[in-house]
C-alpha cells in the first residue's frame, strides 16, 4: 500500500526531527511544524522573531525552526515533499522560498526521486546553479522512502551523499 501525502508528510517530519536533534540540540530548541497556511500567519513566538516575518507569505510543507539557547537568534529548515517524482517547479518554489528567509537548510524531498528528465537537466552546472543555489548554500533533494530512509543513491546535489 502506498502512503498518502499526509502519512508521508509525517514520515518526513520525524526524519528531520531526528536530524535537527542529531545536528543541532546541543545549541538550539528544536521545532518541527507541519505548516497548516502562510508562515506569516502562524502563531509561533519562535517564528515571529525571524526578520520579515509578516512577509512570509507562503507555506512550505514541513518547517523546522532552530532557537538558539544563547541568544535566541531563529534559524529555519524548510522541507517541501512529494509522494510523486520531483518536477522543475517544485525545485523553483523552494528556490523562490530560500532566496526569500535564506534558510539554514533547504530539501526538496520524495518518495519517487528525480525522473531522469530532471536529473538530466541538473547535470548542467549552470541550470544546477540557477535552480539550487542561494545565498552561498543548496538546496538538497532526497528520495526517502515509506520507512523514512534517505536512499543515499539519490541525493542530489552528490557531495551531500555523506551527509545523510
Amino acid at each position: 500500500m502506498e502512503l498518502t501525502k499526509d502519512q508521508y508528510t509525517e514520515k518526513i517530519k520525524k526524519w528531520l526531527e531526528k536530524l535537527l536533534i542529531k545536528d543541532y540540540s546541543k545549541n538550539y530548541n528544536i521545532e518541527v511544524i507541519i505548516p497548516n497556511g502562510n508562515l506569516s500567519k502562524i502563531s509561533n513566538h519562535s517564528l515571529k522573531n525571524v526578520q520579515n516575518y509578516s512577509l512570509l507569505d507562503f507555506s512550505p510543507d514541513i518547517l523546522g525552526i532552530l532557537t538558539s539557547k544563547k541568544d535566541k537568534e531563529v534559524k529555519l529548515i524548510l522541507i517541501n515533499r512529494a509522494i510523486s517524482p520531483i518536477s522543475v517547479k517544485e525545485i523553483g518554489e523552494m528556490n523562490i522560498y530560500s532566496h526569500i528567509i535564506n534558510p539554514e537548510a533547504a530539501f526538496v524531498i520524495s518518495l519517487k526521486g528525480l525522473p531522469n528528465e530532471v536529473n538530466s537537466l541538473l547535470l548542467n552546472d549552470n541550470i544546477c546553479s540557477s535552480l539550487l543555489k542561494y545565498h552561498n548554500k543548496e538546496i538538497i533533494i532526497l528520495k526517502i522512502d515509506e520507512n523514512g530512509q534517505v536512499d543515499t543513491k539519490c541525493i542530489f546535489p552528490r557531495k551531500f551523499k555523506n551527509f545523510f
